[in-house]
């Protein structure tokens, strides 16, 4: 996935710019695998911007200890309860129209492979 990383619209240009450069450390920490780093980068940036999807997304795959979305969508069955956690609920929220179409179509493989479970 190519990552873009976005804050909110109405964010001053000083702050966009802290959110974005604890985004970029967040995910480079992640990809690392150093999960509590990459949680510290991600609430610093929802410090700068508290509507930040990117970093709310971040946060959830801190939660599972996952490196990148692959892991979501190669194994739907172990990460099905991310539909239900509050850090997707609010990267989700926050999700401008093609960042949630992105979300959805990360996610799109856990809801086909769960499809009818009652979890």
């Amino acid at each position: 996935m190519k990552r873009t990383y976005q804050t909110s619209a109405d964010l001053p240009e000083s702050e966009h710019k802290k959110t974005l450069d604890e985004l970029k450390l967040g995910y480079l920490n992640l990809s690392d695998g150093m999960f509590e780093q990459a949680k510290l980068n991600f609430l610093l940036a929802l410090q700068y911007d508290s509507k930040c999807a990117d970093a709310y997304w971040g946060l959830m795959l801190c939660k599972f200890q996952i490196k990148n979305e692959d892991e979501l969508y190669s194994d739907p069955v172990t990460y099905k309860s991310v539909l239900y956690l509050p850090e997707y609920e609010k990267a989700i929220e926050f999700a401008g129209e093609n960042q949630r179409k992105q979300f959805d179509s990360l996610l799109e493989r856990i809801y086909q492979v769960n499809e009818g479970d009652n979890y």
